[in-house]
């Protein structure tokens, strides 16, 4: 019998991250994340936002996802794909909400921390600084903008506020 794996989508559970952090379709998770994570791990990373527009939580039979990501048959407890859930889940990506059933994949991941990216090739080193740069920027820029939605909003509502009291009812003689 097949077993079937329930994939909740969860918003991170730090809210600077949730504020600040990569989406899984952004190429920080598999330009930085992978060197970390492997391969394997990033394919579910990256399929999970499509599975979810489908259903979520996505309720697949784990070797047939397995088999479509390229992970082969046998999702057991050693087979290539167990283990890149468990890696996903270990490096606080995932959690586990009933082990080798149901587990929750974050919505967003973090930028590397340091002492991770000392360990890593330059090029990743390299990538990690400019495509955080780069995010950064978005997101200020995102927020200025949004600023100036709000001022221009306000001055409008303002616009649509009477400034003046409407006369009395005129009483009929």
């Amino acid at each position: 019998m097949e077993t079937n794996l329930e994939l909740h989508a969860r918003p991170h559970p730090d809210a600077q991250v949730r504020r600040l952090g990569f989406d899984l379709a952004h190429p920080y998770v598999e330009q930085c994340w992978g060197a970390v994570v492997g391969p394997s791990s990033v394919a579910i990373l990256r399929r999970m936002p499509v599975l979810w527009t489908q259903q979520e939580p996505a309720l697949l039979p784990a070797d047939a996802l397995a088999q479509t990501l390229g992970l082969g048959p046998g999702t057991g407890q050693h087979g290539r794909f167990s283990r890149a859930l468990d890696r996903l889940a270990q490096f606080r990506l995932a959690e586990w909400i009933e082990p080798d059933r149901s587990i929750a994949v974050y919505t967003e991941v973090a930028p590397l921390r340091d002492h991770r990216l000392a360990r890593l090739p330059e090029w990743t080193r390299e990538a990690h600084e400019r495509l955080l740069d780069a995010h950064l920027d978005r997101i200020a820029t995102v927020k200025d903008y949004s600023a100036q939605v709000a001022e221009v909003t306000a001055r409008l509502d303002r616009f649509e506020r009477p400034t003046t009291q409407p006369l009395p009812p005129s009483k009929a003689s």
